[in-house]
């Protein structure tokens, strides 16, 4: 059984929070900058959501029992953190779940309207 505990949740909710305000913040750099403020926009979409994917990885992973059969140890664990991590990243570069679109539509009209 996946352990949902409580404590974890805030600081996901905290780490996501804090990377959507950096980006914020360099949306506006980029905005003032006369750059263009687009890319960096879809650029955080697809990173927000390859975090989004990782996160559901790695839930999904806790479910499965381990036999004991056959253990790698904290190396596997690693080695399946970071193919998780980069699946996730190609997956949402791809449009994997669409995530990235809709938090677009909704963070232009949000961040890029402000003056």
């Amino acid at each position: 059984m996946p352990d949902f505990s409580v404590q974890r949740i805030p600081f996901q909710a905290i780490n996501m929070k804090n990377r959507l305000c950096r980006a914020e913040e360099a949306i506006k750099k980029e905005k003032k900058a006369g750059g263009n403020s687009d890319a960096a926009l879809n650029r955080t979409c697809v990173e927000m959501e390859s975090l989004f994917i990782c996160q559901l990885f790695k839930e999904m992973r806790a479910t499965i029992p381990k036999s004991g059969f056959i253990s790698g140890g904290r190396a596997e664990e690693v080695y399946r953190s970071m193919l998780d991590s980069e699946l996730a990243k190609e997956l949402a570069k791809r449009n994997g779940l669409g995530l990235a679109p809709m938090l677009r539509s909704q963070l232009q009209k949000e961040i890029i309207k402000k003056p």
